[in-house]
């Protein structure tokens, strides 16, 4: 028999099984019902190691047992005999493992010395497995050789599939980052979005597991001047969140060091502890971007950080440029509302109050939270067609008559006149509100007489805003209504003027509307 033919030498003890083992080696298990087979692959595979990792030999006496095992520990290789406790008890337990258990990363080597009962070419083509050896031409060599290839397509497969997750991690983080800049642009919450997006970049550099921010490490952005000290801090997480609440003094020193040192370099830098890259907005700002270095091991790690930096940067400036734009046209819709309530001689926080009152109204209603803010900014427009009104009839302390009335009756189509044409929502809304918020719910109202819902609902709700505030407040014309009889007057126009719905929702939302009304008190 040559030196390497297998020798099948009794062993004491064949079936004594190994303590359980650690990352650091390569589970490999045996399934033979003959414990001298146990002996000798014992023997042949002994010193074998894969990637500096020895192999750790596991024994079954039966596919049972096998099963058994296999059910609560992956093995990277499985050398199963065919005949054991049936002529195909390792077949079976072939089919248990790839079927049953699901197990597709486990390496499943047969070894028969039947192989009448199990011809090669029937064996390979109609079972899943990676291997096919006849014991009586099995060498030691031939056995080390296809348990090394066995070795290595389980490393391919485990790392192909840590990839996998890697990359399934990746696109979830990325889309949950890009949810946050939607939000952020949706609410103009940069504080929200920003602790958001930075939570989401902590999870998404540790590959989906745990957040790193959970596991110690920690992240923090900064925004400002040019030294740590006149930074600002956006957001911050883990052993950084008290920077939240009380500023870059309470980073650690080594963090702030390095801050520094990327200010001063303009470039991205890291130490033993902590990993820091620089960028800057719009303006030249500088920006700095803080994460535990083990988040920033790998290059595709640091490219990502670099890469949300930089995006998230240019998001919050567009961003913040948008906020601007919109509070210019709040201030510009209320300084056109004003100057025509002056000329009513009423007072400008009439039209504050009743866009507040509209919105609390709609909230009351279930309205989106976009759409009442809309509202808000559109139905201190509900006057604007009095612009076009003489003075004399505007200004008029006592009744109008049949024709100066005639007249004033035209101010809520010569308001949609004024906006129409314009694309804008807020403008689109007031058109809207302009037209209709003089109907009346029993249709006695004008322009058109439009009853119960033909009236557009930001209508429904502004007209009730508008004459609470109305009846409420001392005018040039007549004193103010106390509460009581101001809500008596409400309640008793419940499905005439005023929407019943929408009646219940005013006294749903009266509190704060009150609050509202003290706040913005003439």
């Amino acid at each position: 028999m040559p030196s390497e033919q297998f020798e099948f030498a009794v062993e004491d003890n064949p079936t004594t099984y190994p303590e359980a083992g650690t990352a650091e080696t390569w589970k490999v298990l045996m399934v033979d019902d003959d414990p001298d087979i146990h002996s000798v692959t014992r023997l042949a595979l002994a010193g074998l190691e894969h990637a500096g990792r020895p192999l750790e030999l596991h024994s079954a006496e039966s596919a049972e047992q096998a099963g058994e095992m296999l059910r609560h520990t992956l093995y990277a290789v499985a050398l199963v005999d065919v005949v054991m406790e049936s002529d195909e008890a390792g077949l079976d337990l072939v089919r248990y493992i790839r079927e049953t258990l699901g197990e597709s990363r486990t390496r499943l080597i047969v070894r028969t010395g039947q192989p009448g009962l199990a011809p090669a070419w029937d064996t390979v083509r109609d079972y899943d497995i990676n291997g096919y050896e006849e014991k009586s031409f099995q060498t030691a060599t031939r056995l080390k050789t296809a348990v090394l290839t066995a070795l290595r397509s389980f490393e391919q497969i485990c790392a192909l599939e840590k990839a996998n997750q890697r990359i399934a991690a990746h696109t979830e983080g990325l889309r949950d980052i890009l949810d946050a800049l939607s939000d952020m642009a949706r609410n103009h919450d940069l504080p929200v979005a920003e602790q958001r997006m930075l939570s989401e970049l902590s999870r998404l550099v540790v590959g989906g597991q745990s957040s790193v921010m959970v596991q110690g490490g920690s992240a923090i952005v900064v925004d400002g001047g040019s030294d740590p000290e006149h930074l600002e801090v956006i957001a911050a997480s883990g052993e950084f969140d008290l920077a939240n609440r009380v500023g870059v003094s309470a980073l650690p020193r080594s963090a702030t060091e390095l801050m520094t040192r990327c200010l001063r370099e303009r470039c991205d830098w890291r130490d033993s502890t902590y990993y820091c890259t620089y960028s800057e907005s719009a303006t030249g700002a500088p920006r700095l971007f803080l994460v535990n270095v083990e988040a920033a091991e790998r290059e595709v790690d640091r490219e990502l950080i670099q890469l949300f930096c930089r995006n998230a940067s240019l998001a919050r400036d567009a961003i913040a440029l948008n906020v601007d734009l919109e509070r210019s046209q709040e201030d510009i819709v209320l300084l056109v509302s004003e100057a025509i309530e002056a000329r009513s001689m009423e007072t400008g926080n009439h039209v504050r109050r009743v866009g507040e009152y509209s919105q609390l109204i709609a909230q009351r209603l279930g309205i989106p939270e976009e759409e009442s803010k809309v509202l808000r900014l559109a139905s201190p427009l509900h006057d604007l067609g009095k612009i076009a009104i003489a003075d004399a009839i505007l200004k008029k302390p006592g009744r109008l008559t049949d024709e100066e009335r005639t007249e004033m009756e035209k101010h809520p189509e010569i308001g949609a006149a004024i906006l129409s044409g314009y694309e804008r929502p807020i403008l689109q809304a007031a058109k809207l509100i302009s037209l209709q918020h003089q109907e009346k719910w029993d249709g006695t109202g004008y322009p058109y007489g439009l009853a119960g819902d033909d009236i557009h609902i930001f209508a429904q709700i502004t007209a009730i805003a508008d004459v609470f505030d109305a009846v409420s407040c001392k005018r040039c014309y007549k004193p103010a209504w106390s509460l009581d009889r101001c809500f008596a007057f409400l309640k008793e126009q419940r499905g005439r003027h005023f929407s019943p719905r929408v009646v219940d929702a005013f006294f749903e939302a009266v509190d704060d509307i009150l609050a509202v009304r003290e706040r913005l008190k003439d």
